[in-house]
């Protein structure tokens, strides 16, 4: 296993909260945790859920707080932030309507996970929003995608055609990240050799793909 982000601790608990949301609830998981679900690589200090509007009675005991700026909301369970991106409502902080995600998921232990060409969209546009912290957690779980994930790459472009993203927060940012990857091969890969060939094998496939 990998050298880990965050503490188990955070991890843990995350995972607690993540298990206890109720089978009801019908939400499709993306962000961190589910990376670690098509990887099995870094777990998630929070989580986040697609999730339609009228489910959300479940948070409201909690209470259910909002990010300056954005129509994101999220609710701390037992010390755990749960990111609500909700169908109908979130659609303009995303490339993709919440809609998508709601429908297009595959079954991973039980749990309804983003289509993981979508989780990888949904990571990279990320990257404008977060602080320097969270930043390296997502180059991490984005490259871990990229290596390790199976991602088609030609699904992936056509995703970006389709909802319209611009190259600098798709396919130019994914390149970033791969160039910003190489301090953090310990979190990503078992060895640098193993790192070094595989950065070199997708820098030059996505340079090919997307110019």
């Amino acid at each position: 296993m990998q050298r880990q982000f965050w503490s188990a601790e955070r991890t843990n608990r995350s995972l607690e909260v993540l298990r206890a949301l109720p089978e009801g609830l019908d939400f499709v998981l993306i962000g961190g945790w589910a990376v670690y679900l098509y990887v099995g690589n870094q777990k998630s200090e929070d989580v986040d859920i697609a999730i339609n509007l009228d489910k959300l009675d479940f948070f409201r005991k909690y209470g259910i707080e909002g990010y300056d700026g954005t129509t994101i909301k999220y609710s701390i369970i037992n010390g755990t932030r749960v990111d609500l991106f909700i169908s109908g409502y979130t659609d303009r902080d995303l490339p993709l309507p919440i809609s998508k995600i709601m429908r297009d998921y595959v079954v991973i232990e039980g749990m309804k996970v983003v289509d993981r060409e979508l989780l990888l969209l949904l990571k990279l546009w990320g990257y404008f929003g977060h602080d320097e912290v969270k930043i390296r957690k997502d180059i991490i779980d984005v490259v871990s995608l990229v290596f390790y994930g199976s991602i088609g790459f030609e699904k992936f472009a056509s995703y970006i055609k389709e909802y319209k993203v611009s190259k600098r927060r798709s396919s130019d940012a994914l390149l970033e990240y791969l160039d910003r990857s190489e301090g953090l091969w310990e979190y990503i890969s078992p060895s640098k050799q193993e790192f070094d060939a595989l950065k070199r094998r997708y820098k030059s496939r996505l340079r090919m793909l997307f110019g």
